[in-house]
């Protein structure tokens, strides 16, 4: 009678061992969680460059605008119109009252006067002012040509100059400065915008 000795080392190798269908198996569920890892790490950095551009544009918005505000509210004439740093022509009664520029007498004295004026080559808004000829940037990657409109209550763009009207601010960015995000075709938005509507203290 014979005694069949197990062999150790066959038998380790058949525990071993794995099968083509659990290497398939294997392998998807793999490619499936690192897939998963990759497309959450993804959209995370998406998520992320969705709220620096937010921050950005409350970050822009603060800047354009708020000493533009505070400068309207205290003026006591303001005139919209077209022009540069060195000139301004307002638009005249019986036209519709808005334009690239704006120009705000803080006082009665007409030589002493603060100017917002878009470039157009550039796509900037910039400040200039009767005391100091070098124009200071405000705005960048600004489309929208026409930035400033005297409005009534309801909305409406009026074409004389009444003196107890709302001017109308409205920016349109293809591209934020900080952080430097485009939200231009094929990214983020077709367009940022901001705008506000202004109103000076004293009516008249």
């Amino acid at each position: 009678m014979k005694l069949k000795i197990p062999n150790a080392s066959a038998d380790r190798r058949h525990l071993l061992a794995v099968t083509l269908i659990e290497l398939l198996v294997t392998m998807t569920l793999t490619t499936f969680v690192v897939g998963g890892v990759v497309y959450s790490h993804i959209m995370g950095g998406r998520l992320m460059q969705f709220a620096a551009a937010k921050l950005g544009a409350s970050d822009s918005a603060r800047k354009a605008f708020g000493k533009l505000q505070d400068e309207i509210r205290a003026a006591t004439t303001i005139q919209i119109g077209n022009g540069t740093a060195t000139n301004f022509t307002a638009i005249p009664n019986g036209t519709a009252m808005q334009g690239r520029a704006i120009q705000i007498f803080p006082t009665t004295n007409n030589n002493w006067w603060i100017r917002y004026f878009y470039v157009t080559n550039n796509s900037e808004l910039r400040r200039v002012t009767s005391s100091n000829a070098t124009p200071q940037l405000i705005a960048s990657y600004v489309t929208n040509a026409v930035l400033f409109s005297k409005e009534d209550y309801l909305g409406n763009t009026l074409s004389a100059d009444t003196g107890n009207s709302t001017v109308n601010i409205r920016l349109q960015f293809y591209q934020l400065s900080y952080p430097m995000t485009k939200v231009g075709t094929n990214n983020f938005y077709e367009y940022f915008q901001l705008q506000t509507r202004v109103t000076r203290r004293i009516l008249q």
